[in-house]
């Protein structure tokens, strides 16, 4: 009975061990080679984006829209997949042409009986950008501003060219968008 413990206890032990070492593992650093790549899309702008995923801000309004079932299916409140929707954001120098679906509270109404993602063809401003070494991305930053609205945008892009969009607008709730960027052939 004693010998069937202690070889329980040793079991426990060394799965504790492993699992706490699984946890606990560092993000490796990225390569020269793969940093350049990151580099030279951020720096040259010359991308399109594709969303996968749009994540809007999970507010009691949202709450209602997915029991009211209008959540395509596959999706949460807080996460719907934009698989077979057309949706990007292209971006060349300074020009930039965006049209991504928005689901979330409008709080200034322009546009009464219409509904409209997130639209935009125009210049961006203050554009920026700032390597992030210990979590191996790159942050691209813009605002744009059509009419009455301004957004500010911030384009997080990783290895593989995996990339995450959020925007703030000063008329509408916080969305981010999951997706993937790829550089544009001229």
């Amino acid at each position: 009975m004693k010998s069937r413990i202690s070889r329980l206890f040793i079991y426990l032990l060394l799965f504790q061990l492993f699992l706490l070492a699984g946890c606990g593992s560092a993000k490796a650093p990225l390569s020269a080679e793969d940093w350049q790549q990151m580099e030279q899309l951020v720096t040259v702008r010359n991308f399109q984006f594709r969303a996968r995923w749009a994540e809007p801000l999970q507010t009691s309004s949202m709450n209602r829209v997915a029991t009211a079932g209008l959540i395509p299916p596959g999706s949460s409140v807080n996460r719907i997949d934009l698989t077979g929707t057309a949706n990007f954001l292209s971006m060349q120098a300074d020009q930039v042409e965006m049209h991504l679906p928005y689901y979330g509270e409008r709080q200034v109404v322009q546009t009464y009986g219409r509904a409209e993602g997130m639209s935009f063809k125009g210049t961006a401003a203050d554009i920026s950008t700032k390597k992030n070494e210990p979590q191996n991305y790159y942050d691209l930053d813009f605002n744009l501003k059509e009419k009455t609205e301004l957004l500010q945008c911030n384009l997080r892009v990783f290895l593989n060219r995996k990339a995450v969009l959020t925007i703030y607008s000063n008329q509408r709730n916080m969305i981010r968008y999951q997706g993937e960027v790829d550089i544009v052939q001229r």
